[in-house]
């Protein structure tokens, strides 16, 4: 394919989609992400061309805000769109939070819904082009962004939901300017509308949303005043813009290759399902290789990022504290604690109190608590703890225990402290009492199988004893 084929929506699709045959083989279904505005209708026309060749199957999904009045003018336009070029479109509506920020809650609204309407065998197909990715790389310098947000937007990219799935993220024209899909934009309606049985005549009328004339946004702002205003000093603004972000971004790949090299030499073995990094190796870096390796961290563990302010308190109030010091620092639902020495990354979630102990009548049979299945193996018929009442119950403190291989019964606090174990994890302890005695411990995570299996189950002196927590 020729360059100035690569610089046509169509070849430019093509050529992309083609390269996505190599890298994301699993993917048999492309779904346009269609406002019904001029960029995404150039998609939905492109996709419609280029799709069945490919041996995709193709859809579209419009989002419906419900800011504007006109928004369910809007969504009957983008399914006429849809019907006029014979692709299949659904229509979701959404809830914009009520914050400051009303472009960035509906852009997390429409994402969210998107992908979680997006299956696992399918992309989802964005039209944000050379220009709109120049606007974001001037927003982000504005938001003091760093490496990785100057990146700006990627071509294939993922979002991820909320239970951990990843939906593909595929933007084919980013190194198109806008002025290529508005010359193309023409000849494709009228391509559609001489086939038979002809469109009604308004069916591809591109949405116009006046959101995207007004200055308040700064968006809108950059686009109508600030680039023009680049561009008549510097024709190729945008382009040299859009290039930056792409150095940017192959940086910033660089150096995400570069921390995932020393977490993995930082990685500990964790009580716990978050895992943990060696302060040591944390402490001997300096305040950009930090930064680097602990947001490469965070966004492994699908963390929200760390609040710009919040970094200088990270190693000064976690990897400088004593050493006997349990320092912890939260934000957004997350908290990062140090423990000994060793840095650990907890959800609020993984911190919910356990419920109010249960009574096992009969420990031969499965018991249902906490949400969990809990079975006990090893009993004889006979044994003489079956005589006793047995029950389960969160570690309320005080408690001693006889653990394995021990000529005497220990506080289980103190033995908690000899296996290193952190201190949020010892209050979400369960102990399982046979009477007057607990027989047996285990740690409460937030999300089953537990690391290391039995590593999270201690049994007392009563070996022949198994608990399975299913």
């Amino acid at each position: 394919m020729s360059a100035r084929d690569r610089q046509h929506p169509l070849g430019a699709l093509q050529n992309f989609l083609q390269a996505r045959e190599q890298d994301a083989p699993t993917v048999t279904g492309l779904v346009v992400a269609l406002s019904g505005g001029p960029d995404s209708l150039t998609l939905l026309l492109a996709a419609a061309q280029i799709a069945p060749a490919a041996g995709l199957r193709l859809r579209a999904l419009h989002v419906h805000h419900g800011l504007h009045a006109d928004a369910d003018a809007w969504a009957a336009q983008a399914m006429a769109q849809a019907a006029a070029t014979g692709v299949p479109c659904a229509v979701l509506p959404v809830v914009v939070a009520a914050v400051a920020s009303v472009e960035g809650a509906a852009r997390a609204a429409r994402y969210q819904a998107l992908a979680s309407a997006t299956a696992a065998d399918e992309a989802l197909l964005l039209a944000h082009h050379q220009d709109d990715q120049a606007e974001t790389l001037l927003l982000r310098l504005m938001r003091g962004a760093g490496l990785q947000g100057l990146a700006a937007m990627r071509p294939v990219s993922a979002w991820r939901l909320p239970d951990g799935r990843e939906v593909a993220r595929w933007r084919p024209w980013l190194e198109l300017p806008r002025s290529a899909l508005e010359r193309w934009l023409p000849r494709a309606v009228a391509c559609v509308r001489s086939h038979d049985p002809p469109v009604p005549a308004d069916a591809l009328t591109p949405v116009i949303d006046p959101a995207n004339s007004d200055a308040r946004f700064d968006r809108t702002l950059l686009r109508h005043e600030l680039l023009p205003l680049l561009s008549r000093r510097w024709p190729e603004a945008a382009a040299q813009l859009a290039r930056s972000a792409a150095q940017l971004a192959g940086q910033a790949d660089a150096l995400a290759a570069l921390a995932d090299d020393v977490l993995a030499r930082a990685a500990l073995p964790a009580v716990g399902p978050s895992g943990a990094l060696a302060l040591p190796v944390l402490a001997a870096l300096d305040d950009a290789a930090l930064q680097a390796v602990l947001a490469r961290w965070l966004a492994s563990r699908g963390a929200p990022s760390l609040p710009v302010r919040y970094w200088q308190r990270v190693r000064r109030e976690l990897l400088q504290a004593r050493a006997d010091a349990t320092p912890c620092l939260e934000w957004s639902g997350w908290s990062l604690r140090r423990y000994r020495e060793a840095l650990y990354l907890l959800t609020d979630h993984a911190l919910t109190p356990l419920p109010a102990a249960a009574t096992w009548a009969d420990p031969r049979l499965p018991l249902l608590w906490a949400g969990r299945e809990w079975r006990v193996q090893g009993l004889a018929a006979d044994d003489p703890l079956l005589a006793l009442p047995w029950r389960l119950a969160p570690r309320a403190g005080g408690e001693r225990w006889r653990p394995a291989g021990r000529t005497h019964s220990v506080s289980v606090k103190h033995w908690c402290q000899e296996q290193g174990i952190p201190p949020w994890e010892r209050e979400r302890l369960v102990c399982l009492w046979a009477g007057d005695e607990v027989v047996a411990l285990v740690g409460a995570t937030d999300r089953p199988p537990w690391p290391g299996g039995s590593d999270r189950i201690w049994v007392g002196m009563r070996s022949a004893l198994r608990i399975d927590v299913l």
